[in-house]
């Protein structure tokens, strides 16, 4: 008689997805070629080879999750010039519903400002600026099925949205999100705002977390990070040498760097091991 024994895998989840430790992650899309944060962005990232890509999470007037880096929408929309919003220009991006956000432009901003200086250095059909042109405020929802579709890890960070400590309900419905689009296992949630990252261990024990830090690290770090119980860390560049990515290394703790912008600077991360969060991810990839 066959006896069978069930063997249980360890769920995979974002990490497993990428191969080494020193991962090159598109900031917001490959933002220094397409506008950020958008659908555009996210789809040229993965194009020009980038191991990940990474975003930002807000919550609209009528609760739905968009993606968006701003407070306000005047830097990377059409609302200044906007006729549909006449004396509400400067409002921050919360009081919008997305059925509203749905009337900006979110792609024109970036051919007409030219922030990286890379679209005076090349050669746009009339179709690439069409298909800038046309770009929206995308759901978060949207972004996942993309992931999905084509297994593209993505880096989502939560951006303080201003709540009372203890508010932390973005949180959950991230996770109900991702728990809908079966994409658990490609995303590592990232916040300034630690206790979005406390709550998303108690929602989920396997999740994958990163503890983003800007101007100095937090006291006993290893402890700190081993207590928030996250996955990788996060410190902005200045903060990033080689002792630090070996020392978190041996602690079971990976190391993303942001936001590296400088080719030598980048490489020589990525020689210690560890990754980094790029707007020129196409400048990286070999």
């Amino acid at each position: 008689m066959a006896i069978w024994i069930l063997v249980i895998l360890p769920l995979a989840m974002f990490f497993d997805h990428l191969t080494q430790q020193n991962i090159i992650c598109a900031h917001r899309g490959a933002r220094s070629i397409a506008p950020e944060n958008t659908f555009l962005a996210m789809k040229t990232a993965r194009e020009c080879g980038s191991h990940c890509w990474e975003t930002d999470v807000r919550l609209s007037k009528d609760g739905e999750l968009i993606i968006f880096h701003d407070n306000t929408l005047s830097r990377t929309t059409d609302i200044a010039t906007n006729s549909f919003f006449t004396d509400r220009t400067t409002l921050p991006i919360d009081q919008f519903t997305f059925e509203e956000l749905l009337h900006l432009d979110a792609g024109s901003w970036f051919l007409e400002t030219d922030p990286f200086k890379t679209v005076q250095n090349s050669k746009l059909s009339n179709n690439d600026i069409s298909v800038i042109k046309e770009q929206k405020i995308p759901l978060l929802r949207e972004v996942l099925n993309y992931s999905k579709k084509h297994s593209f890890p993505v880096n989502i960070e939560i951006k303080d949205i201003g709540t009372p400590s203890g508010d932390v309900l973005i949180v959950e419905q991230i996770l109900e999100m991702l728990n809908e689009t079966q994409t658990v296992d490609l995303a590592l949630i990232s916040s300034f705002r630690h206790e979005y990252l406390q709550r998303a261990r108690e929602l989920n024990e396997d999740l994958s977390l990163a503890a983003l830090v800007k101007g100095k690290h937090p006291e006993n770090l290893v402890k700190y990070l081993t207590d928030l119980s996250v996955t990788a860390y996060h410190p902005e560049e200045i903060l990033c040498n080689a002792d630090l990515v070996n020392q978190l290394k041996k602690a079971g703790i990976r190391v993303n760097t942001w936001t590296v912008n400088d080719m030598e600077m980048a490489k020589e991360i990525l020689d210690y091991g560890a990754g980094v969060i790029t707007d020129w991810p196409q400048l990286l990839i070999h």
